[in-house]
């Protein structure tokens, strides 16, 4: 362990990927060049006590890249810098940080791509509740429904319902969308989870 949320350093040969935004602006108005050298605002910070402490910038493999669509509307593939490491995180999601990463082959995400992405994930169980919360803010919508025919059921219905509300809550407060419970596709995927947890408790009775 190199500390509280490193495990390891990671291959920087291997393949790594990262959403970006390219539509809508970040909040601090950069843009993120495509095959050129970026380097983070903060340097990895293995001491770090919060998460937000961390430094660098997180990326991640192809079969985690779902879990990250609420970031952006392109994917694009990673190369690690020759004078940069890469790090391997504690995450159960799949997190590795580099202080400098180059961009490039960016690929646009539409329903499709998500459902691509979808269908080669391997993600913790409650990380398909909040990925397919963002595949209906995004508007992928076939997408999050195919998440919820799959994965939720009458046993783990609450912790779906708990997680959407949550990760809904924290897109709010991040300024990312406003009033997230009135977008359509959201209100779609709200109701059905309501409707499978009122199932289950027809089931009990």
């Amino acid at each position: 362990m190199l500390g509280k949320f490193f495990e390891c350093e990671a291959n920087k040969n291997d393949k790594y990927y990262r959403v970006i935004q390219t539509i809508k602006e970040y909040s601090d108005g950069k843009r993120f060049p495509i095959d050129e050298v970026v380097v983070a605002d903060k340097c990895v910070n293995f001491n770090a006590i919060e998460q937000n402490e961390m430094g660098g910038f997180c990326i991640t493999t192809y079969d985690y890249v779902f879990r990250w669509l609420i970031r952006g509307d392109t994917l694009c593939e990673v190369k690690i810098p020759e004078d940069s490491k890469i790090y391997k995180t504690t995450s159960n999601n799949g997190i590795y940080i580099s202080e400098k990463i180059i961009l490039t082959n960016p690929k646009k995400i539409d329903d499709n791509f998500a459902m691509k992405l979808y269908k080669i994930s391997n993600l913790p169980e409650i990380s398909y509740f909040k990925a397919m919360t963002a595949c209906a803010i995004c508007g992928y919508m076939n997408t999050a429904l195919k998440v919820c025919k799959d994965k939720v059921n009458f046993q783990n219905v609450n912790i779906a319902i708990s997680e959407f509300e949550d990760f809904c809550k924290r897109r709010e407060e991040e300024k990312y969308v406003r009033n997230p419970l009135e977008i359509k596709n959201v209100k779609i995927l709200y109701d059905k989870l309501k409707e499978i947890k009122w199932r289950a408790r027809w089931e009990k009775k």
